[in-house]
């Protein structure tokens, strides 16, 4: 197993800005969601059992009252409160509790809250009623007696949880709306590298022009143009290399067309010639043959990338124009088998010279060319070219796309001149295709170009 296969994926930039941003807002809404609940449950909490003792007490001073009044007992004195709704009395006096209704008196209150009345001090605590929650104020009474009152504590809980629900959604909003200002701010600082990056593809792809746009940011201004300034002096360079490769190969043909009339005059007089310099003619005037084609299709190349064209982009049917190669070469018409109109935009010169290479590849290194298949898609015309030959290995079939890449064995004749089929792959390139070496059905070459099909209706 490859290292990339057992390495994690890590998020992109903009996923990790947008993570950056959901995850501070995340922390700082809960550090404040945390902090406000806090402070505001011990507020209002702190607020009800001021109010709950403040109301013992008012009460506990009309009990001790009535308990002190001739007659009173303390029966009466409790019957004699009005509380509010929800809220218990119990009274304990001369050992007996006592409730402000014939009913059964409230559970009693906690332990901890009689000692401390017990011991003289005013408490509260807060208590469990069956189910129901309550703050249960203790009043100590003279005579040993202790005052207690239960206030229903329900609608505070019930505030509490509402506050605590508010609050943890304000912390989901926050951070979702942190994570889509995480969101647009990704997109926006990426914006200038999404435009250098469809620039670089641009540029890789040929269209040496393409330049980044000056946007009057001054912090990318130095970045532009360092590489604008980068990309001016590559297409310098290619343009001084693709001159000189053109006039060289062009000055060559002066002196090479000299030599190969003075070897084909001399080769009519071959037989005046004794053996041995008749065979080291017949030597030169193959490589005078095979220096003449690689010079023609290095011209072919150079002009090729440098966008020098005799003629112009047109409608062209493939069809028509293999059924032309094909008969230029000697096949038969049945080798050719197309379906839909095969039409594509290009320049019919470039595109005849690039099949032309493919058969005469396929005559060099194979047996000649089998079958041609033309298939016709939405989108796309497929050429299908197949020989006889043994095919090409896998490990191979990048590099005979390559200048100067000749083959050994099978399809090793050396009598090309490695040029080819890079011209072939420059051609389909400038249309806008692609072409690629597969295995035919029967296991030969099969070189498939594709181009895009022309507009139609």
């Amino acid at each position: 197993m490859s290292t990339d296969e057992v390495r994690p994926r890590r998020l992109g930039l903009r996923g990790r800005v947008m993570l950056t941003f959901a995850v501070g807002a995340a922390l700082v809404s809960l550090l404040l969601a945390v902090s406000v609940f806090t402070i505001s449950r011990g507020y209002l909490t702190d607020q009800r059992e001021r109010s709950a003792q403040r109301l013992a007490a008012g009460d506990a001073d009309f009990v001790t009252r009535r308990l002190t009044a001739p007659g009173g007992t303390p029966k009466a004195a409790v019957a004699a409160l009005d509380p509010p709704a929800g809220t218990k009395i119990l009274l304990q006096w001369s050992g007996e509790w006592v409730s402000a209704d014939d009913t059964a008196p409230p559970d009693l209150p906690p332990d901890v809250l009689r000692a401390e009345v017990t011991g003289g001090s005013t408490g509260i605590v807060p208590f469990t009623v069956r189910d129901s929650p309550y703050l249960v104020t203790g009043i100590p009474l003279p005579d040993g007696g202790a005052f207690y009152e239960y206030a229903p504590v329900v609608e505070l809980r019930s505030t509490i949880r509402i506050l605590g629900v508010i609050l943890a959604a304000c912390a989901a909003a926050a951070t979702i709306s942190a994570a889509l200002l995480g969101l647009w701010a990704s997109r926006r600082v990426l914006r200038p590298l999404d435009t250098l990056a469809r620039t670089a593809a641009s540029i890789a792809g040929g269209n040496l022009g393409s330049r980044l746009p000056q946007e009057g940011d001054r912090d990318l201004s130095t970045i532009v143009s360092s590489f604008n300034t980068m990309v001016d002096f590559l297409q310098q360079r290619i343009d001084r290399e693709q001159r000189f490769v053109g006039d060289v190969t062009h000055e060559l043909r002066t002196p090479l067309t000299t030599l190969v009339t003075s070897v084909e005059v001399m080769r009519k007089h071959g037989a005046e010639l004794p053996d041995r310099p008749r065979r080291a003619l017949e030597l030169v005037h193959t490589e005078l043959d095979h220096l003449r084609r690689m010079l023609d299709d290095l011209l072919a190349l150079a002009r090729t990338e440098a966008g020098l064209h005799h003629d112009e982009v047109e409608p062209l049917s493939l069809v028509e124009l293999l059924g032309h190669v094909l008969a230029s070469k000697g096949y038969a018409s049945a080798v050719l088998d197309a379906t839909g109109d095969g039409v594509v935009p290009g320049r019919k010169l470039a595109l005849v010279r690039a099949f032309t290479n493919l058969v005469d590849n396929a005559e060099r290194h194979a047996g000649g060319v089998v079958r041609v298949v033309v298939r016709t898609t939405e989108e796309r015309v497929l050429v299908h070219v197949d020989d006889d030959g043994p095919g090409v290995p896998e490990g191979e079939r990048d590099r005979v796309f390559e200048r100067f890449a000749t083959g050994r064995g099978g399809r090793g004749s050396t009598a090309g001149t490695g040029l080819g089929l890079a011209l072939v792959a420059e051609t389909v390139a400038v249309h806008g295709g692609t072409v690629v070496c597969t295995d035919a059905p029967d296991g030969a070459a099969r070189f498939t170009v594709a181009l895009p099909r022309a507009p139609h209706d």
